[in-house]
């Protein structure tokens, strides 16, 4: 009841208030696009598209990575250790896991290291906040412009474009934070420049004591960047980041240990792994890594040119008091590029070729991954209201799967994992052309009623084989065929009314071969040697619903509501064996998310925001080593049960134009409102109501 009333309280403030905010910018009005687009003051969408910028975009909260701004749409599943330390990216994207999506800077996909023991993701950590103008969440499998990976769909973190000076100027900000649980962050960030050159920096420093016992995280993120503006309009443009990040890993605190403290939430000791159990061996992850980008356009008669170019070099290491973990240090080195040229052939033709590579390397000197993709797609205006974009890419890909066990208690002097390959790293070869298509037709002159209304349709084949495998260390899946499939998606767009954009995506995937561990729990998976522990399904469907609606209700009162709806099903032969699992492995994900919020202006200065998350019940595997001991494995079964978090905030501008400061803003927020317990991934607490409190001045 009590739950009850903290939320009425919070909706009669955002909807009592008089109105006294100004007129709308000009440049906040929606605007129809003949794409269908619509922008209004936070996120813009548009056919397999959702786009969010930064400088308009504000949460319930105070975002302290670049994975608060994303998991804001219903179709990211989040469920990490807690809001209150950033980490790798344990989230899914409309249904499919880290590795069935990709995760792209300027167009440029990010090579996942990070993670251990085949589950490589990225860690958002490192992704420069103070630098990223929008986040493209584009859906789907139907751009022939990025890798076969790209099942569930694309993250693309576009950064702040370069800019002319008319005169000397030079921008900054700086800003801090402050949480419960002693969390804290801190941000200095600066741009100017004099005519075509320009210059920026941004340092982020970020700390928390964590929720649970032995969750204390420390982040350190520094950018530099310089740019030139040409005359044509193109530019050149450097970029250089360092992130330093420590990371606890939690540990056990349960009643029946001599060490317990009833000062952290309850973590049973069965629920830890036990590398992990003890807190007094403060056990923690380390990440530090570097890296550089270059980006080069170039506008001309024949077309725009542009090239972008990235080298990365990441280490991460396990440290535990008492144990050397130096064979659990990681050192990837990953560079590659993309050549594009935009160039329209006619009126109704707009043409984009390009060839793009990646490439992995561990330590320096072992060869992981080789990827060479050439592309051409064609935006073509068969009549002024179908447009169809067809696109081809082909794909070259070599990877050394590694096939050594460094000694252990199983293997003391070292041994093949899979000794019908003698040889340490079995290198494997695949290619395949990869068709792509988007058939979009707008229906203003099918009936006044539907004006600003499109429908699309996106059928593309599906092909990668490192829909399994990131990194592809310990040898899983050399056996396997590559993901391959049909991607289905067809998308419903209209403008209700003045700036007010609805959007639904239904999707259907038709898997003719889909990899996938096995259970950990049947004798198949214990009695196999590592690289036979996983399955190729013959016949995988994956069904979906993803739908948003945002705009404002009134002048004044802004909302959006975001929902994701994801099936898997297994409708191959069922012969007595691994696949018997198979529904059930492939089920391992909530089925139901929705996101919603109010943004309510209720004086000239003061903003309410208002958050709601749910997210269905899910069951989820959980498999680790123990003693470092591949033959002994810690498995779990982890029931999730559903939860709904509210998020509520009041940001104040405290001032604009007062001497030399631009803006002074003042944010106080709360999140999980009504305190609600659930769980994270691993079954363990997530974090219950904090409060906070953040302090920005512009210059």
């Amino acid at each position: 009841m009590k739950k009850l009333s903290v939320l009425a309280l919070c909706f009669v403030m955002l909807t009592t208030h008089p109105v006294l905010s100004e007129d709308k910018a000009e440049s906040d009005k929606a605007v129809v696009m003949e794409s269908l687009e619509v922008t209004g003051e936070r996120v813009e969408l548009s056919p397999l598209k959702t786009e969010v910028f930064m400088e308009e975009y504000n949460i319930a909260g105070q975002p302290t990575n670049i994975l608060d701004i994303i998991k804001d749409r219903a179709s990211i599943d989040f469920r990490g250790q807690s809001d209150l330390v950033p980490q790798d990216d344990v989230i899914q994207m409309r249904g499919f896991d880290t590795r069935q999506f990709l995760t792209a800077v300027d167009g440029l996909v990010i090579q996942k290291t990070g993670g251990f023991w085949g589950d490589h993701n990225i860690d958002f950590g490192i992704i420069p906040y103070s630098i990223v103008e929008s986040i493209e969440i584009i859906s789907g499998p139907h751009s022939a412009l990025y890798d076969g990976k790209s099942l569930g769909g694309i993250i693309n973190f576009k950064t702040k474009s370069p800019k002319y000076y008319e005169s000397p100027s030079f921008n900054g900000e700086i800003s801090g934070s402050y949480r419960s649980y002693n969390t804290n962050s801190q941000t200095a960030s600066g741009d100017g420049g004099s005519e075509n050159f320009s210059m920026g920096f941004s340092y982020e420093r970020y700390h928390t004591d964590g929720y649970l016992r032995n969750n204390a995280a420390d982040i350190d993120t520094m950018v530099g960047r310089m740019a030139y503006k040409l005359s044509s309009g193109g530019y050149l443009r450097l970029t250089g980041s360092y992130s330093d990040i420590e990371r606890e890993i939690p540990a056990a605190n349960d009643p029946d240990r001599a060490d317990y403290d009833s000062s952290y939430p309850l973590v049973k000791t069965g629920d830890v792994e036990a590398r992990w159990q003890n807190p007094n061996d403060d056990s923690r992850r380390n990440y530090s890594g570097n890296t550089t980008r270059f980006d080069f356009q170039q506008p001309s008669d024949f077309g725009t040119f542009s090239l972008g170019a990235y080298y990365t070099d990441e280490e991460q290491e396990y440290l535990r008091q008492g144990f050397d973990y130096s064979g659990y240090t990681t050192n990837y080195v990953s560079y590659g590029g993309v050549l594009k040229h935009e160039f329209s052939l006619s009126e109704n033709h707009r043409l984009t070729t390009g060839f793009d590579t990646a490439q992995l390397y561990t330590k320096y000197t072992e060869k992981i991954v080789e990827t060479y993709a050439g592309f051409v797609q064609d935006q073509w205006k068969i009549i002024p209201r179908l447009t169809l974009t067809a696109g081809l890419r082909y794909e070259d890909i070599a990877i050394w799967w590694n096939n050594w066990w460094s000694p252990s208690k199983t293997y003391p002097d070292g041994a093949y994992k899979d000794p019908s390959h003698p040889e340490e790293n079995v290198r494997r070869d695949y290619d395949e052309f990869v068709p792509k298509s988007l058939l979009t037709y707008q229906m203003d002159d099918l009936a006044e009623w539907l004006k600003d209304t499109s429908v699309s349709l996106g059928i593309s084949k599906i092909w990668t084989p490192r829909s399994y495998c990131e990194v592809c260390s310990w040898g899983s899946g050399i056996e396997m065929e590559p993901a391959e499939g049909i991607g289905y998606d067809l998308i419903f767009s209209r403008r209700l009314w003045n700036d007010v954009f609805f959007n639904i995506d239904f999707s259907h995937y038709d898997f003719s071969d889909y990899p996938i561990w096995a259970n950990a729990a049947t004798d198949y998976f214990k009695n196999s040697l590592w690289g036979r522990r996983m399955i190729s399904l013959e016949d995988v469907i994956k069904e979906g619903i993803d739908a948003e609606i945002n705009g404002h209700i009134l002048k004044n009162l802004g909302f959006y509501v975001s929902y994701s709806f994801n099936e898997w099903k297994y409708e191959g032969p069922h012969n007595g064996g691994p696949e018997e699992w198979a529904d059930q492995d492939l089920s391992d994900r909530a089925k139901h998310h929705l996101n919603a919020g109010l943004r309510y202006r209720a004086f000239e200065n003061t903003l309410m925001l208002l958050d709601y998350k749910y997210q269905s019940d899910q069951t989820q595997q959980l498999t680790e080593m123990i003693d470092d001991d591949p033959s002994n494995l810690f498995i779990k079964e982890v029931s999730l049960d559903s939860f709904y978090v509210f998020d509520f905030a009041v940001e104040q501008t405290l001032f604009t134009e007062w001497n030399r400061l631009k803006k002074g803003t003042l944010k106080l927020y709360v999140s999980n409102l009504l305190d609600e317990e659930y769980s994270n991934s691993r079954g363990y607490p997530m974090t219950d109501r904090t409060y906070g409190a953040s302090l920005s001045f512009k210059f």
